[in-house]
């Protein structure tokens, strides 16, 4: 059965377990790795639920998992400035994820090779990187450029990692989702018609 990525196309009760299921991932990506400083999977999970699922899941999922995490960071405690900059670098990643998942007239998706997710995942991140450095800056009243050369070692690991992490993992979820949670999350347009009849 061919994925369908439209929310019209899936229920709403299927929908909202989806992007459950897609934050959960995502927060569970950010803390695996905590102990690693700016190691994280959470990045990945958001950039392929904007890939498959489109931009408006993509964003429930961000804010619920930014908050929580935000709220429960082992890194220190809540800081709103801060907080904010890493959403809007989330936000520029899953835009990223959606305009890669648009699909063509004939309705296919193009297949990025792993070359092209490697350059992808270091980009999204350098960006995310000078945005929450920028974050950074004005939280605690410094330079940008100085936050900028503070942050240089992290940033490296940031972004070589996700370059890395990006080629190998977004292929993986991608076969993972359409094989294993099709039959459970989404429906073909006719079961959606009976769901949406059986509701009135």
């Amino acid at each position: 059965m061919e994925i369908q990525s439209s929310r019209r196309r899936i229920s709403d009760s299927r929908w909202v377990s989806i992007t459950a299921i897609m934050t959960a991932l995502a927060l569970v990506g950010n803390y695996a790795l905590v102990a690693i400083p700016n190691l994280e999977l959470g990045s990945t999970v958001l950039f392929v639920t904007a890939y498959i699922f489109g931009a408006q899941m993509a964003v429930w999922s961000t804010l619920i998992m930014s908050l929580l995490f935000g709220l429960i960071n082992p890194w220190g405690g809540f800081i709103p400035q801060i907080w904010a900059s890493q959403v809007i670098g989330w936000f520029y990643i899953i835009t990223i994820g959606t305009i890669m998942g648009k699909r063509g007239p004939d309705g296919k998706r193009l297949e990025p090779k792993k070359w092209e997710l490697v350059i992808t995942g270091a980009f999204v991140t350098f960006i995310f990187e000078q945005i929450t450095n920028l974050g950074y800056a004005v939280t605690f009243g410094i330079p940008f450029l100085i936050a900028i050369t503070a942050a240089i070692p992290f940033s490296i690991i940031h972004i070589l990692s996700n370059a890395v992490i990006f080629s190998q993992v977004v292929p993986m979820l991608d076969i993972a989702l359409k094989k294993q949670l099709k039959d459970l999350i989404w429906s073909s347009e006719s079961k959606v018609k009976v769901e949406m009849l059986e509701s009135v």
